[in-house]
């Protein structure tokens, strides 16, 4: 396998990875951070090992210009959950 055909079938895999699961369930949390709820101890896990893989993300977009659009939307979007919870986390205190 080349290094362009592992790139692709990587990309693929993490695209549908982040469409199936990490989406659903990132746009889930800011629905709940948006009503003024508290993070949850899982919730902040989740971000942060999604942040973790955003390293893997980071090596495509820089490999892959067309895929820098949805790079930075994700990242916009984890910036977002964090600061939203930092802000509740504030008010409830």
């Amino acid at each position: 396998m080349t290094h362009v055909e592992r790139d692709a079938a990587l990309a693929s895999t993490m695209l549908r990875h982040l469409n199936t699961w990490q989406l659903p369930k990132l746009f889930a949390m800011k629905e709940r951070l948006d009503r003024g709820e508290r993070v949850e101890p899982e919730d902040m896990r989740y971000v942060h090992d999604c942040v973790r893989q955003t390293l893997w993300v980071r090596y495509l977009c820089e490999r892959h210009p067309d895929l820098r659009a949805i790079c930075t939307e994700i990242t916009s979007l984890y910036k977002e959950i964090t600061q939203r919870a930092l802000e509740n986390e504030k008010v409830g205190h």
